[in-house]
């Protein structure tokens, strides 16, 4: 797992070269045994440096990790625990790997945003702004999935200074003005805020919004536990962020098929599509472009015609098929807590195929 540096009286930083470390469980010492971990584990980092969860469907991903042995700059084994657990530990060398991903039209994401995340909750009528600090759990889970995407996410110190310059209304009304000079402390480039709705017990329902220099856009998280919340943020966050810094080879060309898929409220829906699509031989590869409320906008490439995927769709049982929007095709466009209309949403348009998950 990517090492973090956890300063004192500091935000929380995932460092650059952090993304070019891994380490797995491993049952003996083995060159095969080895050779195959070290694939598994760069396949962890390429999804990293990518920032796209989705790059193993990517056919010159396959030729990455074969090389895998060869891309070690140092490696260990470690016992951990007790009883102890072996584990491998590798370093991968990064101009290695950026050249290979490069030359083989892989997205190499350098330039990545400080994303600073502000949470704030309601539980029986009651709002307040929440610090990680309280819910160890919760910003272990947080923290260590920012990790695994290699998103540079900060953690507020939420001392008084913090307290007094933010209240937990200038996050649930989306008050950009008051949120962003609360941030400025920081160093950042994006903002991220919560509003966090306790459903009883540990099950939270989340609307979060991405504050960038232009604007915002938001999406919703499905009930669920806090830390699985928080994940779910995460990989949200870096989905939308890759997508506009380092689309995938294809994504976003003049021949990427845009399939809306309405009817994914929570985790286990969301799962059950993601499985559907890795499944679908038409498709070469997919990205995920847009989450407005229950519906998810996904770019495709495919082995053939956009045909294959309505047939290979339809077939499956599990989605569907629904009447695209009129005139523009054009999802409507999120808002703000307050109301005011959000930066419209890319990849929003051009919608060629509507379908609703059948749960």
């Amino acid at each position: 797992m990517c090492a973090l540096i956890l300063l004192l009286a500091a935000p929380t930083i995932i460092l650059a070269s952090d993304l070019f470390v891994e380490q797995a469980p491993i049952a003996d010492e083995a060159v095969e045994t080895r050779n195959a971990a070290l694939s598994e584990m760069l396949l962890r980092v390429l999804v990293r440096v990518s920032g796209n969860s989705n790059i193993v469907s990517q056919p010159a991903t396959a030729e990455l990790l074969e090389a895998a042995p060869t891309l070690v700059q140092q490696y260990r084994y470690r016992r951990v625990g007790e009883p102890p657990r072996r584990y491998l530990w590798a370093r991968f060398d990064r101009a290695a790997v950026e050249r290979m991903m490069r030359e083989r039209n892989l997205p190499v994401w350098v330039q990545r945003p400080q994303v600073l995340v502000w949470l704030a909750t309601e539980r029986a009528g009651q709002r307040r702004l929440l610090s990680l600090d309280s819910a160890p759990e919760a910003r272990d889970a947080i923290l260590q999935r920012a990790a695994e995407r290699g998103l540079p996410l900060q953690l507020p110190l939420m001392d008084l200074e913090d307290q007094a310059a933010l209240t937990p209304a200038d996050v649930w009304s989306d008050y950009l003005e008051g949120i962003r000079a609360a941030s400025a402390r920081y160093p950042h480039e994006r903002i991220l805020t919560g509003r966090l709705t306790s459903l009883g017990g540990d099950r939270w329902r989340g609307v979060w919004t991405l504050i960038g220099p232009g604007g915002s856009e938001g999406f919703p998280s499905p009930p669920a536990a806090l830390d699985a919340t928080l994940r779910f943020a995460v990989d949200q966050t870096q989905n939308l962020l890759a997508a506009r810094y380092a689309p995938m080879p294809g994504i976003g060309g003049p021949d990427g098929t845009l399939v809306r898929f309405a009817g994914v409220r929570d985790l286990p829906s969301y799962g059950t599509l993601l499985a559907l699509l890795d499944g679908l031989e038409p498709v070469r590869s997919w990205a995920l472009r847009l989450a407005d409320g229950d519906d998810l906008v996904f770019e495709f490439q495919l082995r053939g015609g956009p045909e294959n995927l309505q047939r290979a769709l339809e077939a499956s049982g599990r989605v569907v098929s629904e009447p695209l929007p009129r005139l523009s095709r054009d999802l409507p466009a999120p808002q703000t807590a307050n109301g005011a209309a959000a930066v419209p949403p890319r990849f929003a348009t051009d919608v060629e195929y509507a379908y609703r998950l059948v749960n």
